[in-house]
C-alpha cells in the first residue's frame, strides 16, 4: 500500500495544481474582460463628447443670437475638455496621441476665447468664423475615425485589454495596433493643423516663448530615481525610460511605471524634463471606485504631493470632481500674489487619495524669480472702479497673463450680480478693467468662462 501512496499523493497534488491554475486563468480572463468593458465605456463616452462638441460648434456658427452663441460655444468647450479627459483614460501611450490631445485642448480654449468676445457683444470676424469652421471639420473627421473604431470593437476586432498588454510588451506592436485603429493617421493629420492665434493658455503664439525652466541636465538613471522618489507604490526595477521627449516645449524622458500589486496589463506613464529633472506630466490610468474622501482631504493630499516633488508655494484655485476622481488647479503664490501663469493640475482618486495625474508644463514654461512691485493703487481705490450694481465677496492680488506671455498685476474681485458670480480683474496700477470672467459653480466643481 505504501509503495502506491506517493504516486497517489503526487496525482492529487497535480490535480489540485491544475485546478488552481485553471482557477487563476479564469480569474485573469474575468479581470481582462472587465477591464476591456470599462475601456469600451470610456471609448464610447469619448465618441459622445467629440460628437457633442462638433454639433454644438456647428450650432454656434449657424446662430445669429449672441446668447445662443455663448451657450453653444460654452458647451463645445466643455465637451472638448471632457473628450480630452476620456482620451487620456484609454490605454494609449501619451506620445503617439499628443497632437490629438493638443487639438482637443485648443478646440476647447478657442471656443472659450470666442465666447468671451460674444459675452462682450463683439461680433466674430470672418477669419474667426473660418477658424471655427476648420475646427468643426477636423472634429467631424475625428468623430468619423472614432465611429470606425467603434465598429471594429463591436465586430470583436479590437480589445482594449489586449491593446494595453501588447503595448506593455512591445511599443512597436502598440503603434501597429493604433495605426490599424486609424488614430495614427488622424494624429499625423493634426501635425498639419494651422496655427491658432487667440487669448488662451494653449495658444500657438506662445510656442515661441522659451521655457523658464533652469537647472542641470539629468540622465536616464536620474529620471528613474526622480519617479521612484515621487511615488512609493512603484519599485525602481519597474520604472523604465521608454523614449525621449523631443521637439516639444520642454525636452525630457518618457517613463513607464509598472505596479507589481496591480493586475497584468496595468501601467502608468510620465515625462521628466532633462533640464532640472522636473516631472512634466504623470498619468495613472487605473480605474478607481467610489468616493471615500472629501474635497478638502483630496486638496491636502495634492498639496503634500506637490511639496514633495519640489513644486512649492502652490495654492489651490478651482476644482472639478467626476467619476470617483477630482482635478485640482493650483497656481503659484508669491508674497500673497496669485500668479495664474504658473499653473499645475493634480488629479486625485477619491477612493483612497492616490495621486493619479499631474500636468505641470504651464508652470515649467512660466515660473521664474519675479520682482513683483507693490501696486500703485490700494484695494479700496481699485474697488471704486467696480460697477455699483455688483456685490463684492472677496478680493486678492493676482498676476494674470496677457497676449504673448506678458503678465500684469491686478486686483481679482469676486463679485455677485443677481444670481451669477463673476471674477473682475482691475489693473493694480492704472485702475483699468483687464478681464471679467463668469464663475459657474456646479455640483462637481467650478467652471470659469
Amino acid at each position: 500500500m505504501k509503495k502506491h501512496a506517493l504516486p497517489i499523493v503526487l496525482a492529487i497534488a497535480l490535480v489540485a495544481s491544475l485546478g488552481w491554475g485553471i482557477y487563476q486563468y479564469n480569474e485573469r480572463n474575468d479581470y481582462h474582460t472587465y477591464l476591456d468593458l470599462q475601456y469600451q465605456r470610456e471609448f464610447y463616452d469619448l465618441i459622445d463628447h467629440v460628437e457633442n462638441a462638433q454639433v454644438n460648434l456647428s450650432k454656434a456658427m449657424a446662430s445669429a443670437s449672441h446668447g445662443d452663441i455663448v451657450k453653444f460655444l460654452s458647451d463645445t468647450s466643455r465637451y472638448s475638455y471632457m473628450a480630452q479627459e476620456k482620451l487620456t483614460q484609454l490605454p494609449f501611450h501619451h506620445a503617439p496621441i499628443s497632437n490629438i490631445e493638443k487639438f482637443l485642448s485648443q478646440l476647447g480654449d478657442y471656443c472659450t476665447a470666442m465666447l468671451n468676445k460674444s459675452l462682450d457683444g463683439v461680433t466674430l470676424t470672418q477669419e474667426e468664423l473660418n477658424t471655427m469652421a476648420d475646427l468643426h471639420s477636423r472634429a467631424n473627421n475625428f468623430a468619423d475615425e472614432l465611429v470606425k473604431i467603434q465598429q471594429d470593437i463591436v465586430s470583436g476586432g479590437i480589445k482594449f485589454g489586449d491593446l494595453r498588454r501588447e503595448g506593455n510588451r512591445d511599443l512597436q506592436a502598440l503603434g501597429d495596433q493604433m495605426s490599424d485603429m486609424g488614430l495614427i493617421n488622424f494624429e499625423e493629420s493634426m501635425q498639419e493643423y494651422p496655427e491658432l492665434i487667440y487669448d488662451g493658455p494653449f495658444s500657438d503664439h506662445l510656442d515661441e516663448v522659451e521655457p523658464k525652466l533652469k537647472g542641470k541636465e539629468i540622465n536616464e538613471e536620474e529620471a528613474i530615481n526622480i519617479m521612484a522618489n515621487a511615488f512609493d507604490k512603484y519599485n525602481i526595477d519597474d520604472i523604465k525610460v521608454t523614449g525621449e521627449l523631443k521637439n516639444q516645449h520642454i525636452d525630457g524622458y518618457y517613463i513607464s511605471l509598472a505596479n507589481e500589486n496591480a493586475q497584468d496589463g496595468y501601467e502608468s506613464t510620465a515625462a521628466v524634463s532633462k533640464v532640472g529633472g522636473k516631472i512634466i506630466w504623470y498619468m495613472d490610468p487605473i480605474l478607481k471606485g467610489e468616493s471615500n474622501i472629501g474635497r478638502e482631504e483630496a486638496i491636502q493630499k495634492a498639496e503634500e504631493f506637490l511639496e514633495k516633488i519640489g513644486y512649492k508655494n502652490m495654492k489651490s484655485t478651482y476644482v472639478m470632481a467626476y467619476e470617483g476622481q477630482i482635478v485640482i488647479n493650483f497656481a503659484y503664490e508669491e508674497d500673497e500674489v496669485l500668479v495664474y501663469n504658473d499653473l499645475i493640475k493634480v488629479k486625485v482618486a477619491l477612493d483612497d487619495g492616490d495621486i493619479i495625474g499631474l500636468e505641470a508644463q504651464g508652470y515649467l514654461m512660466s515660473h521664474h524669480d519675479r520682482n513683483i512691485e507693490k501696486p500703485e493703487l490700494s484695494a479700496d481705490e481699485a474697488r471704486e472702479r467696480l460697477s455699483s450694481n455688483v456685490t463684492e465677496e472677496s478680493v486678492r492680488l493676482a498676476m494674470i497673463p496677457l497676449d504673448g506671455g506678458k503678465e500684469i498685476l491686478t486686483y481679482e474681485f469676486k463679485v455677485k450680480f443677481g444670481e451669477d458670480t463673476y471674477l473682475v480683474y482691475i489693473d493694480a496700477n492704472t485702475g483699468d478693467q483687464r478681464q471679467m470672467l463668469l464663475l459657474v459653480d456646479q455640483e462637481d466643481g467650478s467652471l470659469v468662462i
